[in-house]
């Protein structure tokens, strides 16, 4: 298996982030609501770009995912937003992340790891495989719980 590791990200990474998410999410983002829409896709990666609440994924030394997660109250810990590329995927550099999170979120004090992840998303599949449960179908997501 590859080196995973982590680091904060900076201002420097708006340009790698938005790439990673169209070539992450752009298929199942243009199944569920349409043809990519580049003006909108910037919209909204502005709207949740904040460097200080993202950590990217290095492999092997080169930046190749994100995460954003952390407490959301006293009891869960929220996984907002997990993108891995695609050429790093099926390689384990999943299931290292989501082990990484769940001992920050015992740290924590929480008991129980959330996420929501598109229907179409065939990440769910790992979520599964790491134990989260559907807790609620919220069209087009889908809300998963790993109870600690």
């Amino acid at each position: 298996m590859e080196d995973v590791r982590l680091r904060p990200a900076t201002l420097a990474d708006d340009d790698f982030l938005y790439d990673l998410h169209r070539r992450t999410l752009g298929d199942v983002i243009e199944a569920t609501w349409g043809p990519w829409n580049d003006d909108v896709q910037r919209q909204f990666h502005q709207a949740w770009f904040t460097p200080e609440t993202i950590e990217i994924v290095l492999v092997d030394g080169q930046p190749a995912g994100m995460i954003q997660a952390g407490p959301a109250d006293a009891t869960t810990f929220y996984v907002s937003r997990i993108e891995i590329a695609p050429e790093v995927q099926d390689r384990g550099v999943g299931t290292a992340l989501f082990r990484v999170l769940v001992e920050r979120a015992k740290e924590a004090g929480s008991s129980a790891v959330e996420l929501h992840v598109l229907e179409l998303n065939r990440a769910r599949e790992l979520y599964e495989r790491l134990g989260f449960a559907v807790v609620a179908v919220e069209h087009p997501k889908i809300r998963m719980r790993l109870t600690l």
